[in-house]
C-alpha cells in the first residue's frame, strides 16, 4: 500500500482502526493473522558466502568471460583491466552487503521491549512483537519507532535513521500526505 499517499482518516479506515486505536480482542486477532512484529530469522552467510555471490550476476559472468577470451587471445592488458573491474566491484558489493547483515543485527538488538500503543482508548505498553497493523503507536522523545506508520499528529519531529540510511543528522518528519510515489526513505510522513 502507498500509506503515505493517503489521507490520513483513510488509511485509519483502510485499517478497520479509529483514533482511540485497536480494541484488545481486535488486536489479538490481528496478531494471530499477522504474526509477530518481529524481523524473521533467515540463515547467515559466511563473509566468504558473500564474497563468492559477487561473483553470480550475469553481467559478472559475461565480464569474466570476456576476460578468459582475451586471456586466450593475448591481450593481456584487456585481461587484467576486466579482471580489475570485476574483483573491485566484488569487493564494493562485498562491502555493501556485510555492512547490511550488521545493520540489521544492530536493528535487532536495538529492538525496544515494549512499545506504547493505544488500545480501547488507553495507552497501554504491550512488547514490540504485539504491535499490529492498526496499532496507533504514541511516540514521544527518546522513543524507538517500533514498527512501519503513518504519522497522524505531529510537532517538531525528528527521527535518527542511521541505522537505516546511514545519514547522521536526523530526518524531520511531518504528518502531511505525499502526492506522488518516492522512495522509502524520502517518505516524511
Amino acid at each position: 500500500m502507498r500509506w503515505h499517499q493517503k489521507e490520513i482518516n483513510d488509511v485509519i479506515r483502510d485499517l478497520n482502526t479509529s483514533p482511540q486505536g485497536l480494541s484488545s480482542e481486535e488486536a489479538k486477532k490481528l496478531l494471530y493473522e499477522y504474526g509477530p512484529n518481529e524481523l524473521k530469522e533467515v540463515k547467515k552467510k559466511t563473509p566468504l558466502g558473500i564474497f563468492l555471490d559477487q561473483f553470480r550476476d550475469f553481467m559478472i559472468m559475461v565480464l569474466i568471460a570476456a576476460a578468459v577470451i582475451a586471456g586466450i587471445m593475448g591481450e593481456a592488458a584487456d585481461t587484467v583491466a576486466i579482471v580489475v573491474i570485476v574483483v573491485v566491484n566484488a569487493v564494493i558489493g562485498f562491502v555493501q552487503e556485510y555492512r547490511a547483515e550488521k545493520a540489521i543485527e544492530a536493528l535487532k538488538l536495538m529492538a525496544t521491549p515494549a512499545s506504547t500503543v493505544l488500545r480501547d482508548g488507553v495507552p497501554h505498553s504491550v512488547p514490540t512483537p504485539e504491535v499490529v497493523p492498526g496499532d496507533i503507536i504514541l511516540i514521544e522523545e527518546g522513543s524507538y519507532i517500533s514498527a512501519d506508520a503513518r504519522l497522524i499528529n505531529t510537532s517538531s519531529l525528528a527521527v535518527d535513521e542511521s541505522t537505516l540510511t546511514g545519514e547522521s543528522t536526523p530526518a524531520e518528519k511531518e504528518n502531511k500526505i505525499i502526492n506522488k510515489n518516492v522512495i522509502i526513505s524520502n517518505r516524511i510522513n
